[in-house]
């Protein structure tokens, strides 16, 4: 499970860079998984910017 903390509070949202970097693959990996469909879909969070919900990337990484 991704432990992923702000000093406001609870990180709801994880973007490419860090999700690659909490699993330990490139960032052209995501990408590589996202096309072929193994990864949750990501969500818009703006203009040329995707996010997973934390939620459900730890829930994908438990049924993995």
């Amino acid at each position: 499970m991704l432990q992923t903390s702000i000093q406001t509070g609870t990180k709801l949202f994880i973007r490419a860079n860090e999700l690659s970097g909490a699993l330990g693959i490139s960032p052209s990996t995501i990408y590589r998984w996202r096309k072929a469909g193994l990864l949750p879909e990501p969500l818009s969070l703006g203009p040329r910017v995707i996010g997973w919900k934390l939620k459900d990337i730890n829930n994908w990484l438990e049924n993995k």
